[in-house]
């Protein structure tokens, strides 16, 4: 039978939109997640959470460094900001680091750490610049585990210390005194810190687990001027040594944090 021409028409058409001039590539599986961590092969972003859980703040990220060359060093940071930095000048916090991980290249001289803490920006030494930290004087008090420790697995630092920032986001920067020794803790065990800026008596000062303050690190800076980025957080950093040598290095912490407090000018 002779079909009418515009259904043939249809017909011709149809089969050239079913059969591809060559034939069509066949799928395979690129990722079906069934096994942690990603594979920076694969994906171009880390691992993050920023969410509350079990009634905590849970801040979590596995990252890598770069795998370009043998020797450089980049660095990573997860936190949750308070709103109003400039009220703040004393911070509380119950931290439980529950896992970290840190990484080196075996090519590299390069020390990578991870670390959870609470941190702030206080003043700037000179004229601050908005949005370069480029003399800004921060404080932290951190739990941190570096790549050549020698202490026994899960042992974590507790430290304080202060620091002048010598570039515009501050990943080189200069310590301010001694580095305060708060004693160790585990991973898996909720640890207790605080620290407090006494800008009259130009000194910070540093505790844990809610006893006295057990050390404190005094500056003879100019201390009048606000820093050029304001922030005061909680938050966690990771700094991965670059490897092209070896496999690409990762870095990961998984804390938990709650009963944070201010002092009482700047609580909502």
């Amino acid at each position: 039978m002779r079909l009418p021409l515009p259904l043939m028409t249809i017909l011709a058409t149809a089969a050239l939109i079913g059969e591809p001039v060559q034939a069509q590539e066949a799928f395979k599986l690129y990722d079906n997640f069934g096994a942690a961590p990603l594979d920076p092969a694969r994906w171009s972003n880390s691992e993050r959470v920023l969410a509350i859980r079990g009634g905590a703040l849970n801040i979590m990220q596995r990252t890598w460094g770069l795998g370009n060359v043998d020797g450089a060093v980049s660095f990573s940071n997860w936190n949750q900001a308070f709103p109003n930095p400039g009220a703040i000048t004393a911070m509380r916090a119950r931290i439980n680091v529950t896992a970290l991980e840190v990484g080196a290249c075996p090519a590299s001289t390069v020390i990578g750490q991870s670390r959870a803490r609470i941190v702030g920006g206080f003043f700037n030494v000179g004229t601050p610049v908005p949005g370069s930290q480029v003399g800004d004087v921060i404080a932290q008090v951190r739990l941190t585990r570096v790549s050549n420790s020698t202490d026994p697995a899960g042992v974590l630092r507790v430290q304080g210390i202060v620091s002048q920032c010598t570039s515009v986001e501050c990943n080189q920067a200069a310590t301010i005194g001694n580095i305060v020794d708060l004693g160790t803790t585990n991973v898996g065990t909720p640890t207790v810190v605080q620290m407090r800026w006494d800008q009259g008596g130009k000194s910070f000062f540093f505790s844990r687990d809610q006893g006295v303050y057990a050390g404190s690190v005094g500056y003879a800076l100019p201390d009048s001027s606000p820093p050029g980025v304001p922030f005061k957080q909680l938050s966690t950093r990771l700094d991965l040594p670059s490897c092209l040598s070896g496999p690409r290095v990762a870095g990961m912490v998984d804390a938990r944090f709650d009963n944070v407090a201010v002092n009482a000018s700047a609580a909502p």
